[in-house]
């Protein structure tokens, strides 16, 4: 069981003080965001290091913030669109998205906010991830409004200059969600193996 994981590389960022002090502290603190973990039907729980030295976890999504970010008013519904799957996943920062611009539909505020790819979470074993039409991966994205945002693919359009141009193109309407399991071994194994091929 995976649980927890490292990010592909630490990201530092300022922590919402009033979410890790149940009200009683106001502002923002430095800090060093290096761990995600995974419950189901819960919100992604991040790990980082304080300022202070202090280790804290399961901070949402929404208790991170790039300078930038600081007075921008931030749900987790506007965060994360999606609740956690299961115990079991891995992150990884897939080397072609690595850095591109893309815009995201922020499905709470039904607008698009440009950003950049950061890293992917994707998830493993469960059955949501079993279920051709309910997988996704979770691609974490620093926004332009200093927030970040977890969303699955269907959430974004990908800016990559020698491919797609400058500009991306609208969401297009004619992809449709995979609901198909495939297997390579269809056919019958005495009709693939016989005598002579064994």
């Amino acid at each position: 069981m995976t649980f927890a994981a490292n990010l592909p590389r630490h990201q530092y960022v300022l922590v919402n003080r009033e979410l890790c002090s149940q009200g009683q502290e106001k502002g923002w603190e430095e800090a060093v965001w290096f761990g995600l973990y995974s419950v189901p039907h819960r919100a992604w729980g991040c790990t980082v290091m304080l300022k202070c030295g202090a280790l804290y976890r399961g901070l949402p999504l929404h208790a991170l913030a790039f300078t930038n970010g600081v007075g921008t008013e931030w749900t987790l519904g506007d965060a994360q669109r999606w609740d956690c799957f299961g115990w079991n996943f891995t992150t990884i920062e897939y080397d072609y998205l690595r850095e591109l611009d893309c815009k995201v539909w922020i499905a709470s505020r039904q607008t698009w906010i440009n950003g950049s790819y950061m890293f992917t979470a994707e998830p493993y074993g469960d059955g949501y991830s079993l279920e051709p039409s309910q997988t996704k991966s979770h691609h974490f994205i620093e926004l332009a409004n200093g927030r970040i945002a977890c969303v699955p693919g269907n959430n974004i359009l990908f800016t990559e200059a020698s491919f797609t141009g400058r500009n991306p193109f609208a969401k297009p309407t004619w992809l449709k969600v995979q609901t198909q399991v495939f297997h390579a071994e269809e056919q019958a194994f005495d009709g693939v193996v016989g005598e002579e091929t064994a």
